[in-house]
């Protein structure tokens, strides 16, 4: 008689046990892989709506701004460098997801999911004005983007992550980890062409302790870089409280009051997870490493057209918005000088020993 495999197994099949096991030290239950698979789907098909009736948006946008005396200026690079922010900021936390971080599942569904949500329910409100059929489809996505989210923390997601979690904070799991169930003399095994002895103790107890990991000293690039990452964080909350509300003031009539305090809301979220993301550079996450230059340099790109519209609000809110960018261009260089990424990688090494 056949037995019965579970529904959360991962699939049989040399591709699939491939990909399941790649880049992790468990193989991924079948489950997170279709759930993942199909998060990206969803991702993939908001960005092409998003892409497809940009002009229709830009023109509704900009007939509505006029009629409110608003700058309608580089509307579509800014609406543009949104949805490929969005796009990159959702498709990097589903990256981490699928690599193992546990916190980038909660990251996802307080930010993509919740906060989310609720921008673009102002946004789909607004565009069953000018592509109805387009806003259907993207409420339909949207609801089986947040039901695909909620089975991210399912039972056997939830013991992946939990084993992942017990290999990194244990070396021998982590030498063991990638295909036999423990290493040559750990638990009692063996090693190849040595005889077995009965009466020696167990290897988990003949083993000696795992040492204590030594973290590097600091270089000052880091610190240097992470100095100037605050100042710019401060810069930018200073702008948001003297700039944000005069800009929200001339919108409020076009969006609406509720749409507008979800703006400030997400601000204040996003600062948040700005300090959240320099505590780990700080303490030598190559991934949020990585994660903040992506940011900046999708920042970059948008760069001439927000410099150009805060010099026309006014010259001091140009000013900083300029210094802002200088500042962020120079701490993401220094967090890859060469004392950087020497550093960065030593982190890493200390941590995996």
């Amino acid at each position: 008689m056949t037995p019965l495999s579970s529904p959360d197994a991962t699939p049989s099949g040399g591709f699939v046990q491939t990909a399941a096991a790649y880049g992790a030290a468990a193989p991924r239950p079948g489950l997170l892989m279709l759930v993942l698979l199909l998060i990206a789907t969803c991702i993939v098909v908001l960005t092409a709506i998003d892409l497809a009736t940009m002009s229709a948006q830009v023109a509704y946008l900009s007939s509505s701004a006029e009629k409110a005396n608003l700058p309608v200026d580089n509307l579509r690079a800014n609406q543009l460098n949104t949805s490929l922010f969005i796009t990159a900021f959702m498709a990097g936390m589903l990256a981490l997801i699928t690599f193992g971080r546990n916190w980038a599942r909660w990251v996802w569904l307080i930010m993509c999911m919740l906060v989310g949500l609720l921008v673009a329910l102002g946004t789909v409100v607004m565009m069953f004005v000018y592509a109805p059929g387009a806003a259907m489809v993207k409420c339909v996505v949207y609801l089986v983007l947040f039901v695909l989210s909620c089975m991210l923390f399912a039972p056997s997601c939830n013991a992946w992550f939990r084993q992942l979690k017990e290999i990194r904070n244990n070396p021998r799991l982590r030498k063991g980890a990638g295909g036999a169930s423990a290493a040559p003399g750990m638990y009692g095994a063996t090693a190849p062409g040595q005889p077995h002895d009965p009466y020696a103790p167990p290897g988990a107890m003949a083993a000696a302790p795992a040492e204590p990991a030594v973290i590097p000293a600091r270089p000052r690039t880091i610190s240097l870089a992470l100095a100037l990452l605050v100042l710019n964080l401060l810069i930018g909350i200073g702008v948001n409280i003297r700039y944000l509300p005069e800009a929200m003031a001339g919108l409020s009539a076009l969006l609406g009051e509720a749409i507008i305090n979800v703006v400030y809301g997400v601000v204040a979220v996003i600062t948040i997870l700005m300090g959240v993301l320099f505590y780990f550079i700080w303490h030598g996450s190559n991934v949020a490493r990585w994660i903040w230059t992506a940011i900046a340099a999708l920042s970059l790109l948008s760069t001439y057209s927000v410099v150009k519209i805060a010099f026309a609000n006014s010259t001091q809110y140009g000013v900083l918005i300029s210094v802002s960018q200088l500042i962020a261009l120079s701490a993401t260089i220094l967090l890859f000088v060469p004392a950087s990424n020497a550093w960065i990688r030593q982190v890493t090494l200390a941590r995996n020993v």
